[in-house]
């Protein structure tokens, strides 16, 4: 494959991928707020995170059987000695801490201000990363991401739904906030030579060993009593399970471990832009110019956040100098 001259000239040809996959990536979030809430018309919380897992787990093991799949994102593989309490803490805050406090937040606070909170993600993110992982801050990544956080606040209050949080609610969907922030940053520790599909599979598969306990204690009663869902819950059930739960987590974790944590964590608030192009187009809802011009604000912060710094710069950027992360864009494109 070449030294590490053709390994940076790999990273950097494959930014425009990295991007188009975190774009992906939010656009299938963006849609789960909208499919979680239609599910959670008939199940409850962790029984939704727990079928969403099975899900997500099903795939992934008809996937790494698939050589093409297998060129691109990896195989499943075994942690090596010493890497077990990483995949550990990864999983800890995503899904099992992030889905926990967002589903059960949702009851709540309901998607418009559930957007919003989970909107602070890029303007925590940055804390985090420069005080554990040493990740360089720029003005513009700061300023885009308040920015971007803006025309989030702009879109709900146009649709005129910001009002009634329950603050439970409030303080639950933050949590998910910080276990966001969390994942990023264990993440960005785990060696970068394992594949996406395994860090996705090892993430889902012990977040689903730590679920189960919970399911049977709040919701085994429940189940044991109802009836198969509804065609529309099932699919919705589906759509979470193969998309936000599996395709966004390969794309969003390969983002955080080429870009940085910050710069990835950015494009979460693009979610929001998602739900409501997604909202015109298939519900139906009106489009206010107060909601375009909050799309709008939302996209040039995140594309501000993105700017590249000065090649004087790039030494210090964990993200564009780190051998480890061009060596994972090698690998992934071989």
């Amino acid at each position: 494959m070449g030294g590490s001259a053709g390994q940076a000239g790999s990273a950097g040809a494959n930014l425009p991928v990295v991007y188009l996959q975190l774009v992906l990536a939010m656009a299938f979030f963006g849609l789960s707020f909208v499919f979680t809430s239609l599910a959670l018309t008939e199940l409850r919380p962790i029984t939704i995170i727990v079928v969403r897992l099975v899900i997500s787990l099903t795939l992934l093991a008809a996937l790494s059987r698939v050589p093409m799949v297998t060129r691109i994102i990896g195989t499943w593989e075994r942690p090596r000695r010493g890497d077990g309490r990483r995949f550990l803490m990864i999983a800890l805050f995503q899904p099992f801490l992030y889905f926990l406090s967002e589903n059960t937040g949702l009851l709540y606070a309901g998607p418009a201000v559930a957007s919003i909170i989970v909107a602070t993600i890029p303007v925590v993110t940055p804390v985090f990363a420069f005080l554990l992982l040493r990740e360089r801050i720029t003005a513009a990544t700061v300023f885009g991401a308040f920015l971007s956080v803006g025309g989030v606040v702009l879109i709900v209050l146009a649709d005129g739904e910001a009002g009634g949080a329950h603050p439970l609610g409030v303080f639950l969907v933050f949590g998910a906030v910080l276990a966001a922030v969390g994942y990023a940053i264990a993440l960005r520790r785990l060696p970068s030579d394992y594949s996406s599909l395994t860090v996705v599979a090892w993430q889902n598969m012990i977040g689903l060993a730590l679920f189960l306990p919970l399911l049977a204690l709040f919701d085994g009663a429940a189940l044991l009593g109802a009836g198969l869902p509804s065609a529309e819950v099932l699919g919705a059930l589906l759509f979470l399970g193969a998309f936000p739960s599996t395709v966004s987590f390969v794309f969003l974790g390969r983002g955080i471990r080429v870009l940085g944590a910050t710069k990835a964590n950015v494009m979460t608030n693009t979610v929001p832009v998602f739900a409501t192009v997604f909202s015109v187009l298939v519900l139906g809802e009106a489009l206010r110019w107060s909601t375009v011009v909050g799309m709008a604000i939302v996209i040039s912060g995140v594309l501000l956040s993105q700017l590249r710094r000065s090649k004087a710069h790039l030494a210090d950027d964990p993200a564009a100098a780190d051998p480890a992360v061009q060596s994972l864009e090698t690998r992934a494109e071989s």
